[in-house]
């Protein structure tokens, strides 16, 4: 079974690996044979010449030093030292992808969630070591954690961290583990040398949860010192809950207690325990590493129970991010946005994003921003109109990718020209731009401001012109009905709405919805999940519109230029010249 991508389904032959020939161009067949699982954007016909493909292909693996990665003896492609190491990490990967697509089929995923998960993981780019690490091994006691956190000694919420985003169900399975005596997996944490404050680099969920059941989460404590009859928290939190009337998600949103969850088996041990809060079942007894303890023992004493305490001393911040990356491409499910919140935490336009997208939409996210009197109030509503939620800093990622697509032009390759990376590259490339003398421009509180304001601006023009995003461009001509939005049209069209906006030209587009309705309905998605498709569309619709309003684009690249020192547009009218299949 192959991943479902559409014109490059053919599985290979089977071969046998010790028949590969390397001292001629058999390799490189061989090679082009498993093409679709190494995740090539490139394309390759029989009849092409075999110098031509290596460069392409290289090209992809090694951006920059394609013609250092073979030789050509006698008419065969050779590979050198360089070509090799960068064949085999991209084969090393092709089968651990691989591998982890077909245990998805195994555990009755369909082959189109298994194939979005699999170019998720391609998506991702690889992780680099950090320089320097101070890091040892410690274990925990709950209450030393608790503690802690009652002292303010422990970040339960840095920046780079998503929001609590587990369930109660997620939360009392935690908690039940607790109450079984069953080991949790490590916490890390990470001092900085500035401050005397804990990090918390993974585990937040986990202590979160420990936290809340406790009733001693720092936030939810001051939260139910606002409510009503506060002095029952503590003794009877049932009541308490009661005389405010709190719902199941103001408990959660608040970090306020919940029950366990309730057992109907009778000869389970922790069924006298079941759909009670902490605060009824801290005299009750529980097993745990051969002793019989009460609950109170076990959450706020010195007792047998240990949680294992990973912490990093007097390491650099982005070494820490870096660490923070390793441990979650080792198999800590975060998605690609998520490892990039951390690792670009220090750059203040990540905490833009997450602040005009709402992804955290917290004050102190962005002090900055709110001193200058920026609201981003109404792109909060405007982007969650367009059916983006705030799991998994999805808003984030479209606003990025947005602004990522508009300024940077991406690297080319031996012909000129532009290659078409992924997302989750070109992203991170536009970051690391930003984070070096490249572009410089955007870590000014000046560009920034103005940024922000733009984005707020387009995504307003964005929802006051609906009209004109037909809903076949929407969701790949689907329905005549469409509303909710797939991500493609939603970079495409926003993006032309951002370059109406910096070039004060919103009033084009309110006056030519029926012109660009017409043009999006003719507008239909790819098929293809090849980048080179996906950047053609992005760079045909959103260039095509600008033009169908009677906008030159040759201004509108000057105007990105005068207001944020660099433009990508004509770039993007080269690639939209690439088919799209």
């Amino acid at each position: 079974m192959m991943p479902k991508l559409d014109g490059r389904r053919q599985a290979p032959s089977s071969f046998d690996a010790t028949e590969i020939d390397f001292a001629s161009s058999a390799w490189l067949a061989r090679v082009l044979e498993v093409a679709t699982w190494l995740n090539l954007d490139s394309t390759f016909e029989e009849q092409d010449p075999p110098k031509s493909v290596a460069l392409r292909m290289f090209d992809e693996l090694s951006p920059g030093k394609a013609e250092a990665s073979f030789l050509v003896e006698d008419g065969h492609i050779v590979l050198t030292e360089m070509g090799a190491q960068a064949l085999e990490e991209r084969l090393s990967r092709a089968v651990s992808n691989r591998a982890s697509f077909l245990q998805m089929l195994e555990d009755e995923l369909s082959v189109a969630a298994a194939t979005e998960a699999w170019i998720d993981a391609w998506n991702e780019a690889p992780a680099t070591e950090p320089l320097s690490i101070n890091a040892t091994v410690d274990k925990w006691r709950i209450y030393d954690l608790a503690g802690r956190a009652q002292q303010h000694q422990l970040d339960l919420n840095p920046t780079y961290q998503r929001d609590f985003v587990w369930s109660n169900a997620d939360s009392q399975m935690l908690i039940e583990s607790i109450l079984r005596g069953i080991p949790l997996p490590s916490i890390i944490l990470a001092r900085v040398s500035s401050s005397q404050r804990f990090q918390i680099v993974d585990g937040k969920q986990r202590l979160t949860a420990i936290l809340r059941f406790m009733g001693a989460h720092p936030e939810g404590r001051e939260n139910a010192k606002k409510m009503k009859d506060y002095a029952l928290f503590d003794g009877n939190f049932a009541q308490f809950a009661r005389r405010n009337n709190l719902r199941a998600t103001d408990i959660r949103e608040k970090y306020l207690p919940f029950k366990t969850k309730k057992y109907t088996d009778d000869n389970d041990p922790l069924k006298p325990l079941g759909g009670r809060y902490y605060c009824e079942i801290k005299d009750k007894q529980v097993r745990i590493a051969g002793e019989t303890i009460t609950v109170t023992d076990l959450f706020e004493r010195a007792c047998d129970y240990f949680i294992p305490v990973l912490i990093y001393r007097d390491t650099q911040v982005r070494d820490i991010h870096k660490v923070f990356r390793l441990y979650n491409q080792q198999g800590m499910k975060l998605n690609a946005e998520e490892i990039r919140n951390a690792v670009f935490n220090h750059l203040m336009i990540s905490r833009l994003m997450l602040f005009v997208g709402g992804d955290r939409p917290e004050p102190e996210i962005a002090p900055e921003l709110v001193k200058a009197g920026i609201d981003p109030t109404t792109a909060h509503e405007n982007i969650r109109a367009l059916g983006f939620g705030i799991t998994r800093f999805r808003r984030t990622k479209v606003l990025l990718w947005t602004v990522a697509t508009l300024i940077l032009k991406p690297a080319q390759g031996p012909d000129k020209a532009y290659r078409t990376p992924s997302t989750a590259s070109h992203i991170d490339e536009f970051l690391r731009s930003i984070d070096s003398d490249r572009l410089a421009q955007f870590r000014s509180k000046a560009t920034l401001e103005a940024l922000a304001n733009d984005l707020i601006a387009a995504l307003e023009l964005h929802q006051v012109v609906s009209d004109a995003w037909h809903p076949k461009f929407r969701r790949k001509g689907k329905s005549e009905m469409a509303s909710r939005w797939e991500e493609l049209p939603v970079i495409a069209s926003l993006l032309a709405c951002l370059v109406l906006v910096i070039s004060s030209h919103e009033e084009k587009l309110e006056n030519g919805i029926d012109a660009v309705r017409d043009l999006t309905s003719k507008m239909v998605g790819p098929t293809s999940t090849q980048n080179k498709t996906q950047w053609a569309h992005i760079a045909n619709a959103s260039t095509s519109i600008l033009e169908t309003l009677g906008l030159s684009l040759a201004d509108m690249a000057e105007a990105v230029r005068d207001r944020y020192g660099d433009s990508a547009i004509d770039a993007l009218l080269e690639i939209r010249k690439i088919p799209m299949i």
